[in-house]
């Protein structure tokens, strides 16, 4: 009897990879077959009126459509399910997709292959990409010990070097000539798997069953790779995520299905932990795009009982062979790994540029630091054995680590009387500075004014190497970085934002330069901004329009820039409420965090230079060395004009782009700097404090030393003389400003680490929920009064939502009331809202005065006032004078604090959850890896100047190739990474083959050879076949250089 052949061809939408040609080109291919198919049956799902009358034209024996969009699997049931039932072993089915072309002997090689030997019951053809005609898209298939889908040869240029293989695990379902009676026997393919594994489970099953299943090479047909047999080849992010998903799903799915019915819980059990251990290691392999795509499968496989209920029972029913006779099939661990190894070694289609050695020391970066490091220490010997320091805007921090965190998100703020409310993400940069000092959080200040200069050098050299590859060069840009006015001034001001601006800014430009290349510099910019931003919110409008246009030129790197501000967004979300969309005051939001310290205005030209406060040390250096006819407003323009022409001239050089990128960074920093100036929005006692401008004018020299420093590049050695004489320059303008910080200029000081006296700080360890008023007599004869909280103010504890409100609240009004009352004698008795308050001290600080001036009469007569009546109040006892003030203490007990209720711990919960998760993220991201190093030594670490040698621009199905096989060579780090995993041993050993299983097949008892499966798979990872059958590309630099961080 003849064999009778049935073409079941499974249609879509007619279009793809190809467009509508695909499916016509696969109607003409089918027309073409030197042995024609006995009947066609297409299966049109969801099809468009178009594509039905293309099937009818084609002369289709049957068509079957269906308004839903089918899997390929459900699609063939359906087009089976109108054919009779098989009546001998001579029938088969062949199955095709829209976008599979079969060459014109492909379906007579397949009969050919299978009638010879009567135990096959599934032969499957070469698969090649249809885009070229030449690449080998699929030659068999098989699987791990673990269970992950390995395809034995893919990507390979076909020369005939795989033509020997014949038996195999499985293969394809496009082009899959099967049995009729054997698909009947199995049930087809189960739809459960979509178009991922769904042919290799239902070959996997044909093998239990006691068949065999073969692979002809001769038999070729092409393949668009659009999805609907087998998953989709593109390489567009939602393909990836999508075919991530189906290949994990499908491999959880076959565990269950294949597991001994006594352990099948524990894979059930093992299903989510798995994924998220495995959504970490995507993250952690910088795919954070898969993530969900790993949970995401773990949990439809978890709620899917009756499928897999169902196809165990399909599975027992047909199973006559043990397990272990597929094992000569499956690709051993040991495999797995050389081809692992071997793929890494001989690369994918990967380009690479020779990179210059870092030379940080022997370019003298390292000397720069280590000079800049004994320079901070001459200027700061003061500081060297202080525990603590004050000053400016610095205070202590919280005594213990657990006390800094408390004061992040979201609840209950200990400031004055005390609210609910959102902390400013400031309190989390001075949280992460504490905690690395953890023995003495404070101390961690300490540490930033000593190493403020070295710091800066070490990022200024750094954020140099982004820019020119000249050591020179770079020392001159570490050198006027470390100078900078606006970091100077804010040394002598003892401005903590100011000095952070500063030493973040650098290390956000060098990794930001990078953020659209790989996630790990994405993910460390984007804590860096959120660190930024924090640290001086007035610099979000500047950076924002840098983003935009990052953002507008990524280009399909899109995700990577746009996570640059998502950490940002969470750390900012709750003051974002509550000062945005709650209080309706955006403004607020740009103001300084911490305490606000009023500062004199700049002027037009003293924020061009750079300087945020004006230029006293420049005044009084001139008033010394009697050059009172030649102020500083003519010196110091003249001294930094250079560096503004040189900035200015690299617009019109070689390499202008970067440079007028540094140009417009430097203008939104100069506009931030002033508008931040004219905008008063924090209160300090009767003082209105603009924001400071400093940290705008860091980003502004960023941008001028940024250009000129590419402006020097460009005209290479030409300009070292210039270079040179602008460094000096820069430090001779900060010659005065040091020598303020010597002879005591500055307003930063060794500290106690006490804003209280000590018998307050004392009693307040004891018992951190006391309160202690502060009384301040003002000039004008007034009083300003405050409530502080336990040991005292503490950097950690300051808020922007107390500081920016300018009205007065219900607690301000109680607070106005009862002072009112302390410094006025009067018959009150005001020890019930003093025990009410729990207000135990009260502090008369000294009336207010300028150095060699004495107090104001009327504040002097006020603090007489208040003394007297403090005096005379009977529920007060006269501690005496201290460091801090007078000092009084309240004799009666304060009433026990309540419980803080309603939904405020709830809500400080999810705040701080969210904000874990998403920082975790980003740190996990962060990581480096050695395929992550190996990404960055193959890219320049110039940005934006043009390789004298690009390489050659791949085309799309190039760039597929090589995607796809980086996704596949991750997949599988992934699986060998779970190897050591226990619950992944208890999986190895729950999935080990059955006991008493023997290795028996039917028909003409040939074994499976491990020389097809295991040695095509050992050819195919091999270095001569990639020789012979890929298609390398190589750069013409030398394959060796290696980049040298810092011999």
């Amino acid at each position: 009897m003849s064999p009778r052949v049935t073409a079941i061809l499974v249609v879509h939408d007619g279009t793809g990879p190809a467009g509508p040609a695909g499916l016509q080109g696969t109607l003409d291919a089918l027309a073409a077959q030197s042995r024609q198919p006995d009947v066609v049956v297409a299966v049109a799902c969801d099809a468009p009126a178009a594509t039905t009358l293309a099937l009818e034209q084609a002369n289709i024996d049957r068509i079957v459509t269906s308004g839903e969009r089918l899997n390929f699997g459900q699609a063939l049931a359906a087009g089976i399910r109108v054919l009779e039932q098989p009546s001998g072993p001579d029938e088969f089915l062949w199955l095709l997709a829209q976008d599979t072309a079969p060459e014109p002997d492909a379906l007579a090689r397949l009969l050919g292959a299978i009638e010879v030997a009567p135990s096959v019951a599934i032969a499957g053809p070469k698969l090649r990409d249809a885009a070229d005609g030449s690449t080998i898209v699929s030659l068999g298939e098989s699987v791990t010990p673990f269970g992950a889908t390995v395809l034995l040869v893919e990507n390979e240029l076909d020369q005939g070097q795989h033509d020997s293989v014949s038996d195999v695990l499985g293969v394809a379902p496009a082009g899959m000539l099967v049995r009729h009676t054997v698909w009947e026997q199995l049930g087809g393919f189960d739809p459960a798997f979509g178009s991922a594994d769904d042919a290799l489970d239902f070959c996997t099953r044909a093998r239990l069953a006691g068949h065999r299943v073969t692979v002809v090479p001769s038999a070729i047909v092409l393949t668009q790779g659009s999805g609907i047999a087998g998953p989709s080849r593109s390489n567009r992010p939602a393909a990836k995520r999508k075919r991530a998903r189906q290949a994990r799903g499908a491999q959880l799915y076959r565990r269950l299905v294949y597991a001994p019915a006594a352990v099948v819980w524990l894979h059930w059990l093992s299903l989510v932990p798995l994924g998220i251990l495995r959504g970490i290691g995507r993250i952690v392999s910088k795919q954070p795009g898969l993530v969900g795509s790993e949970i995401a499968a773990a949990f439809r496989v978890a709620f899917s009982p009756i499928r897999i209920v169902r196809a165990r029972k399909n599975l027992r029913r047909s199973k006559v062979a043990g397990w272990s006779s597929l094992s000569a099939l499956r690709i051993p661990t040991t495999e797995v790994r050389r081809r692992r190894r071997l793929r890494r070694e001989a690369g994918v289609a990967v380009y690479t540029v020779e990179r210059s050695d870092l030379r940080f020391f022997t370019g003298g970066g390292a000397w720069l630091v280590l000079a800049s490091g004994l320079v901070s220490a001459a200027l700061f010997f003061s500081l060297l054995a202080a525990s603590a320091v004050e000053g400016g805007t610095l205070l202590p921090l919280s005594a213990s680590v657990g006390g800094l965190w408390q004061h992040i998100g979201y609840g209950w703020r200990d400031i004055g009387l005390g609210f609910t409310g959102a902390a400013d993400p400031f309190s989390a940069v001075v949280a992460v500075l504490g905690t690395m000092t953890f023995w003495n959080p404070s101390y961690a200040l300490v540490l930033v004014m000593l190493l403020a200069l070295p710091l800066a050098t070490l990022g200024g050299w750094f954020a140099a190497t982004r820019l020119t590859e000249r050591s020179g060069y770079r020392l001159i840009a570490a050198v006027l970085w470390t100078v900078a006015p606006p970091f100077l001034s804010a040394l002598l001001a003892g401005n903590l934002s100011g000095i952070l601006v500063h030493l973040l800014l650098p290390w956000l430009f060098y990794t930001g330069c990078a953020a659209a290349r790989s996630w790990g510099s994405a993910a460390v910019a984007s804590m860096l901004l959120a660190a930024t931003l924090a640290t001086a919110p007035a610099l979000a409008p500047a950076l924002l329009v840098l983003w935009l246009l990052a953002l507008a030129f990524s280009g399909r790197h899109v995700a990577r820039v746009f996570w640059l501000v998502v950490p940002s967004a969470a750390l900012f979300a709750p003051l974002l409420w509550q000062q945005g969309i709650v209080a309706q005051n955006w403004v607020r939001l740009l103001a300084d965090p911490g305490v606000p310290v009023q500062t004199a205005s700049p002027t037009g030209w003293e924020l061009v230079l750079g300087l945020p406060a004006g230029n006293p040390a420049w005044d009084s250096m001139s008033d010394a060395l009697g050059l009172s006819g030649v102020p500083a407003y003519l010196l110091v323009p003249v001294l930094l004009a250079p560096l503004i022409v040189m900035a200015l001239l690299a617009l019109f050089l070689p390499g202008s782009g970067r440079a007028a990128v540094l140009v417009v960074t430097a203008l939104l920093g100069l506009a931030t700097a002033a508008a931040a100036s004219h905008l008063f929005l924090t209160v300090t006692g009767s003082a209105v404090v603009s924001i400071w401008p400093g940290s705008a004018l860091s980003l502004y020299w960023l941008g001028l030393v940024g250009a000129a420093t590419v402006g020097f590049d460009s005209l290479r050695r030409s300009a070292a003389l210039p270079a040179l004489v602008i460094g000096i320059l820069a430090l001779v303008v900060a010659v005065p400003m040091g020598a303020s910080l010597v002879t005591g200029g500055g307003q930063v000081a060794a500290s106690n680490g006490r804003t209280l006296p000590a018998y307050v700080a004392a009693a307040a360890s004891a018992d951190p929920s006391l309160r202690t008023m502060i009384l301040t007599p003002e000039p004008d004869g007034g009083v300003s009064a405050r409530v502080v909280n336990g040991v005292g103010d503490t950097l950690d504890n300051q808020s922007t939502v107390v500081t920016t409100d300018t009205s007065l609240t219900d607690n301000d009004t109680k607070v106005a009331t009862l002072a009112g009352n302390l410094v006025s004698q009067g018959g009150l008795d005001l020890s019930a809202l003093l025990a009410d308050y729990r207000l135990q001290f009260v502090l008369l600080d000294s009336p207010p005065s300028t150095v060699g001036e004495p107090a104001s009469s009327p504040a002097q007569e006020m603090a007489n006032r208040a003394a007297a009546s403090l005096n005379a109040n009977a529920a007060f006892a006269h501690v005496g004078p201290t460091d801090r003030g007078t000092l009084w203490r309240f004799e009666g007990e304060p009433v026990p604090p309540a419980a803080v209720g309603g939904d405020v711990p709830l809500v400080s919960t999810l705040v701080l959850l969210t904000l874990g998760l998403i920082f975790g993220f980003t740190l996990l991201l962060a990581i480096p890896t050695a395929a992550s190093r190996r990404a960055a030594e193959a890219r320049p670490r110039i940005i934006g100047r043009r390789s004298p040698d690009p390489a050659p621009r791949l085309s799309r199905a190039e760039r597929a190739e090589r995607d796809a096989a980086a996704e596949a060579e991750k997949a599988i780090e992934l699986e060998l990474a779970a190897e050591s995993n226990e619950i992944d041993e208890r999986e190895a050993h729950a999935a080990a083959p059955e006991p008493g299983s023997t290795e028996t097949e039917a028909g003409d008892g040939v074994e499976p050879r491990q020389s097809d499966a295991f040695a095509l798979s050992r050819s195919a990872g091999s270095p001569a076949a990639d020789g012979q059958a890929t298609s390398h590309r190589t750069s013409s630099h030398s394959a060796d250089s290696q980049e040298s961080h810092g011999r």
